[in-house]
């Protein structure tokens, strides 16, 4: 993966909210969380889970909003915060959930994304 802009080993990958094009909230109940590498590059946001391995991608022009949040897919984060990536996908709008680590580091990621969403 070329042009990285910034990157995570390590973080925990939550899982993927949906909404469905009735406005109703979805959740992945049974789910294979885990730990990956989270990279954002000039094209997007890239995860890759190191077990079992799977890869996520969502590119720019399908992000419609980020956010931190304290709780994604029904599960509690006291003291971490949790990035939600909001993105569109056939019809839907789907949230990506991933802990980073304390609030100041995940708030630049925050920032950086919205800033590529911005300049894409």
């Amino acid at each position: 993966m070329e042009n990285i802009i910034l990157e995570k080993k390590g973080a925990n990958f939550l899982g993927i909210e949906r909404i469905d094009r009735n406005g109703r909230k979805h959740y992945q109940l049974v789910l294979i969380r885990g730990n990956g590498n989270l990279k954002l590059t000039k094209e997007g946001v890239y995860f890759e889970r190191w077990l079992p391995k799977k890869e996520f991608f969502i590119p720019f022009k399908k992000i419609k909003k980020v956010e931190l949040g304290k709780c994604h897919n029904l599960k509690s984060f006291i003291f971490l915060p949790v990035l939600k990536i909001a993105y569109e996908e056939k019809g839907e709008t789907k949230i990506f959930g991933v802990c980073i680590g304390w609030k100041k580091e995940t708030m630049v990621w925050k920032d950086m994304i919205e800033k590529q969403v911005i300049n894409s």
